[in-house]
């Protein structure tokens, strides 16, 4: 075969086999637009708990120990600020203030009859009819009587004081959503009695993934739904926190890891709801 022959059946078979190479490349893919790239579902979801406002749930105890003379109050009973929920046995005490009264009566009598006393020596002295030491010695009485007199103001002070702490009145206003305590247990101090709160001032406590965070504003709307109620119930993005923490609630959902450092979210409710406290709910909140 000669040169001419062997090029005739080469080419041919050349041009085929890089048709079939090109053929056979993937076709490179567009790279993606910077919009699908970045896109994100609009919804946060999250888990909270619902909780109160500062200040609206507390633990009521007294600061002195004793019995337990009166727990006024049920469960889930109403009370109004100021109103009397425990009282311990002050029967002591109340003696003790009662004679210590008793004392700053006697001693403010003792006052008034010193203090006609010294102006009576006073005019004597003027007139010439005492010395100097008389008034002076009466003077000095009247004195000794008054300080002795601001002693036992102090003391009945004091007595009145104590005798305050053994008397629990509700802060505010609110509702007893637990009670701790009977009437005739021997208590010591700092025992709970009561937890109080005003279940008017709920909201939600959100924990947001930290990746998240960039995604929230305050204001954001928000969605709540809870297991075992129908019906959803809104709500805005109250505080956002400066710092993040780990996860407070166990997942749900066995598969989800729980080493996730979490922001908690405070979220408040739009009107009345029938959420409990303690209560743990799902949201929804709008990104940006």
């Amino acid at each position: 075969m000669n040169l001419r022959t062997a090029l005739t059946y080469a080419v041919p078979t050349l041009v085929l086999t890089g048709a079939a190479l090109l053929w056979s490349r993937p076709t490179p893919k567009a790279p993606p637009s910077s919009d699908a790239a970045i896109r994100r579902p609009r919804q946060i979801r999250c888990e909270g708990r619902v909780t109160t406002y500062p200040g609206a749930d507390i633990i009521l105890a007294p600061e002195y120990g004793g019995r337990l003379d009166t727990l006024a109050v049920q469960e889930l009973d109403r009370v109004k600020p100021g109103q009397l929920l425990a009282q311990l046995d002050a029967r002591e005490q109340t003696a003790a203030l009662t004679a210590a009264r008793a004392h700053i009566a006697e001693l403010e009598a003792e006052l008034r009859f010193l203090a006609l006393e010294q102006t009576r020596q006073a005019r004597l002295l003027k007139e010439g009819a005492v010395g100097q030491r008389a008034f002076d010695d009466s003077d000095s009485r009247l004195k000794l009587t008054l300080a002795r007199v601001e002693a036992a103001r102090a003391q009945v002070a004091q007595q009145e004081a104590l005798l305050s702490k053994l008397t629990v009145r509700a802060p505010f206003g609110g509702t007893v959503v637990e009670r701790m305590a009977h009437a005739g247990e021997l208590l010591p101090a700092g025992a709970k009695l009561l937890r109080l709160a005003d279940l008017d001032r709920i909201r939600v406590e959100a924990e947001v993934d930290e990746y998240d965070l960039s995604r929230l504003q305050v204001g954001s709307p928000v969605t709540v739904e809870a297991e075992g109620l129908t019906g959803t119930w809104a709500g805005k993005v109250e505080e956002i926190p400066e710092a993040v923490t780990q996860r407070r609630l166990k997942a749900l959902d066995p598969s989800r890891p729980t080493d996730i450092r979490v922001a908690i979210v405070k979220v408040a409710l739009a009107g009345h709801t029938p959420l409990k406290l303690g209560q743990r709910v799902e949201l929804s909140i709008q990104a940006h």
